[in-house]
């Protein structure tokens, strides 16, 4: 855990149980079984590495530096090796003579970051709890911020740069914040390039295998002696990866699938796991019994994200001996070879709208968003760094409390390779199940979720089945007035089928009222409104902001969270 003042408090020290480094810089290292984190202390700086670096042994031969310690010396001045390392980490940077501070979030933001600066005063912290226990500390008063308050009810995640509290600011993706002389900056030390090249498509494939077979293979070593695990699905991104993983060599590894019982992101997972001779370690999600659990989430993500985002995850993972194992391969972020934050076949503006999981109510802020348009290039470039980064990361941060996640997906050069590639190729997955069929022939043989198709059958097959299979279902359920089943997490299903859950959360509606003295009237009245959604999902984002205010702002004792907060 990593805190720095620029005024130091000296009771925090205590309350933390964190070690002084330098001037208001406080640092305590995970104890975690695989990593590169390191602390490096001269008599001029500090320079703290936490996390871990997959491709670390090809950069230090890129770069000619004997150790990463070297390595990332170095990167403070030539940024461009941050911009290349694949991992989940954080750096920071101190120089103990000019007192200037930088600290660097990753290009995929798989670690966050947060800041409080009043022009004066900075406080810095991968948690923004330790940020407002110190401005407690300090008798500086802070507040719900109300357009990240609707942000939760809306997105369901924080756009680029927010907080649900005011006085909070985000470290951005691919981003250095620098204290020096008194000033205070936050600015990208790298931005990804959308300029689409125009590849024969016979050519794309085999670079897409080369690029996602390198990434596969050095965060598969980096697992060393441990059992390697996988998450498994019915999608198509996990499949990938695990084939991929096994066409390199690695034998009789590990895959974790969570599911609703028997639905097909179960069975396939099953499938798969036959054909490839693996052990299957299934975490059910029946009845939906594990959103009973909810507030543990705000130990990674402190509700910037929706706490029933990645629960499953979460829940599932605490079911295995996680020291057994080594990084926890996933499949995030897929979607930019599937096109799926296109929406056409070709780049469009940016629409707010379309990146929001609830539009209920949108409109209530969206002038003050608006500005945010010309912060993108186009659509594809706002969902990629929003939802993409902000939020659909989410997985990555509920592995990172006991150990790391990494995606092939998420590596530096097969991302930029795919965000140059003709979106008219790439829209409607077009490309990435050609892909399949010629690289990974073995895996498009098995049904892909989404569609109840075969991946390896003619697209215009996958989009009819699609739209048969799913059409047929809205139609019946129109009908019947059941809600949706077609799902790995169907949350309507549940809330109709399990009193648990409805006896759960009418209980905690109290939560609201107790909300209510810290915002205005406004809003909240629209979390009330998101409460009474018949939509279980939006009930759960209002479950999400007042949870997290309450939690954030000191007002509430979740005893079972009480480990971390004594961290």
């Amino acid at each position: 855990m990593l805190l720095y003042l620029s005024q130091p408090v000296p009771e925090l020290d205590a309350q933390y149980r964190l070690k002084s480094l330098s001037d208001g810089l406080y640092y305590q290292a995970p104890q975690k079984h695989l990593g590169d984190s390191f602390v490096k202390e001269t008599g001029e700086a500090v320079l703290i590495l936490e996390g871990i670096i997959a491709n670390g042994a090809k950069l230090l031969t890129d770069f000619a530096l004997p150790d990463l310690k070297a390595l990332f010396t170095a990167a403070i001045q030539n940024e461009d090796i941050l911009a290349k390392a694949h991992g989940q980490f954080f750096l920071i940077y101190y120089d103990k003579k000019s007192k200037t501070l930088k600290a660097y979030t990753n290009i995929s933001s798989t670690v966050r970051l947060y800041y409080y600066w009043d022009g004066k005063e900075l406080i810095l912290s991968d948690k923004i709890r330790q940020i407002t226990n110190a401005l407690k500390a300090k008798g500086i008063s802070y507040s719900i911020s109300e357009l990240g308050a609707r942000m939760t009810l809306s997105y369901g995640y924080m756009l680029e740069g927010f907080t649900t509290i005011k006085e909070v600011k985000q470290i951005p993706s691919a981003s250095v914040l620098c204290l020096q002389n008194g000033k205070c900056e936050v600015k990208r030390y790298f931005s990804w390039d959308f300029e689409t090249r125009q590849i024969p498509e016979k050519e794309i494939y085999p670079r897409l295998t080369e690029l996602f077979s390198q990434a596969v293979d050095c965060a598969f070593k980096r697992d060393e002696d441990r059992q390697h695990l996988a998450f498994l699905s019915g999608g198509l991104d996990s499949r990938v990866v695990v084939y991929s993983a096994h066409k390199l060599g690695y034998k009789g590894f590990e895959t974790l699938n969570f599911s609703e019982p028997g639905y097909l992101d179960h069975t396939i997972a099953q499938s798969i796991a036959r054909e490839l001779k693996l052990k299957l370690n299934f975490f059910s999600l029946a009845r939906g019994q594990y959103l009973l659990q909810l507030p543990e989430n705000l130990v990674y993500n402190e509700g910037q994200i929706v706490l029933h985002g990645a629960a499953h995850l979460f829940q599932g993972i605490k079911s295995l001996p996680i020291k057994n194992y080594g990084i926890l391969h996933s499949g995030q972020i897929g979607d930019i070879l599937k096109g799926s934050y296109l929406q056409a076949r070709g780049h469009t503006p940016v629409n707010l709208v379309a990146a929001a999981y609830s539009t209920r109510i949108l409109k209530s802020f969206s002038s003050q968003i608006d500005r945010l348009r010309d912060c993108y290039p186009h659509h594809e470039a706002f969902v990629f760094y929003n939802r993409g980064l902000n939020g659909i990361i989410n997985g990555d941060l509920a592995s990172y409390q006991d150990s790391f996640s990494l995606s092939p997906f998420l590596e530096p050069l097969f991302v930029q390779y795919c965000l140059k590639l003709d979106p008219a190729l790439r829209q409607d997955s077009r490309l990435y199940l050609n892909w399949m069929k010629h690289s990974f022939a073995q895996a498009a043989r098995h049904k892909w979720e989404k569609t109840g198709a075969k991946a390896s059958d003619p697209f215009l097959i996958v989009k009819l089945k699609y739209n048969l299979w799913r059409g047929s279902d809205k139609i019946l359920r129109m009908l019947t007035k059941e809600p949706n089943r077609l799902n790995m997490i169907p949350f309507d299903y549940w809330w109709q089928i399990n009193k648990d859950l409805k006896e759960h959360f009418e209980q905690e509606r109290a939560l609201l009222e107790e909300l209510k003295p810290l915002i205005d009237t406004e809003l909240y009245q629209e979390t009330l409104l998101m409460s009474q959604s018949p939509i279980f999902s939006e009930k759960l984002q209002a479950y999400t902001l007042a949870l997290s205010a309450l939690y954030l702002m000191g007002k509430y004792d979740f005893n079972h969270l009480q480990r971390y907060d004594d961290e």
